[in-house]
């Protein structure tokens, strides 16, 4: 089963996609990720896609997926994955559709206001363990829970920064949606605003 998780940033991708990932036993992929380990990597196209995201825009289409494409063909995605804040635009969309169809998006709708505030207060460890600082902050200032690391907060969650992603959601990725159902896959459409807790019940009764 492949599902997709869409929706601004700050809408929680990445925390519901931890917590069905634990429960469904496949893995979770990150678009993000899977460029910040590319970054990390210290390769040429590391450098290029550092240049891409520091300043808030989105790595060219043909470089996320042939990454997104290695990273599906790992055993531990022989079951089915969850995809993170992939396509994000038209060209994505295309060579999504080249390669699958999936069963379901899952679409997490939040206002802009509430997604600067929440990203504003957004740490993360070496890992990629996400904590916020004002809906979910670790038992200790600093610190992940998960491992002890020390958290940083990156570059791209200043206001300027978050403000230029989300537009580019707004005129580039929301559209995507339509064209989803229109190829056959199941769209949900969940409110994003409330607690972990109860975006996680609305998603689980969507899957049930």
């Amino acid at each position: 089963m492949i599902i997709l998780l869409m929706g601004p940033q700050g809408s929680g991708k990445g925390t519901q996609g931890q917590l069905l990932s634990q429960e469904m036993n496949i893995p979770i992929i990150g678009a993000g990720a899977l460029l910040r380990d590319e970054i990390a990597s210290g390769s040429e196209l590391g450098v290029k896609i550092k240049s891409i995201i520091d300043p808030g825009n989105l790595v060219p289409a043909e470089i996320i997926t042939e990454l997104l494409d290695k990273r599906l063909k790992k055993d531990d995605a022989k079951n089915g994955a969850l995809i993170d804040g992939y396509p994000r635009d038209a060209r994505q969309l295309d060579l999504l559709f080249e390669r699958m169809t999936p069963d379901l998006a899952i679409v997490l709708e939040l206002n802009d206001e509430d997604a600067v505030m929440r990203l504003g207060g957004r740490w993360m460890c070496p890992d990629g363990h996400i904590w916020n600082m004002n809906s979910n902050p670790p038992k200790e200032n600093g610190r992940c829970d998960d491992d002890g690391k020390e958290l940083f907060q990156r570059d791209d969650d200043k206001e300027e920064a978050i403000r230029l992603r989300l537009n580019i959601y707004r005129n580039d990725t929301a559209p995507l949606i339509a064209g989803l159902a229109e190829h056959g896959v199941n769209v949900a459409r969940i409110d994003a605003s409330g607690p972990i807790e109860e975006v996680h019940d609305k998603i689980k009764s969507i899957l049930e």
